[in-house]
């Protein structure tokens, strides 16, 4: 997400908690400031009777502290195990591979 994005989302919380709660919030400290956000973050979250506010505070969580991608677990293993099959794509129809030699793959000179 852009700078420009958290930005907008910051200060869009801050309208908000400002109107409902009468809370004031710093906007620029709260993207500099990890325990900050946090902390502006878990009392808008916390805030029940408004839901708006809850809806602002979870897109700057989202915004700020994005969730690691969650990769599937034993795929890696999965993919060096894995034959790559190249070999089973060269192979001609009698099964033998046709492998050419390196005389007549080459052809020495551009065409």
């Amino acid at each position: 997400m852009l700078e420009s994005e958290k930005l907008a989302v910051a200060a869009h919380l801050h309208v908000v908690m400002r109107r409902k709660i009468g809370r004031v919030t710093d906007v620029e400290w709260m993207l500099r400031s990890a325990e900050y956000a946090r902390e502006v973050i878990r009392i808008a979250l916390a805030e029940a009777a408004h839901p708006e506010l809850i809806e602002w505070g979870q897109r700057l969580q989202a915004a700020l502290f994005p969730a690691p991608p969650q990769s599937a677990p034993g795929r890696a293993a999965d993919r060096m195990d894995r034959v790559s099959g190249f070999e089973d794509s060269r192979l001609s129809r009698s099964g033998s591979a046709s492998r050419p030699s390196a005389q007549t793959r080459y052809i020495g000179s551009l065409r």
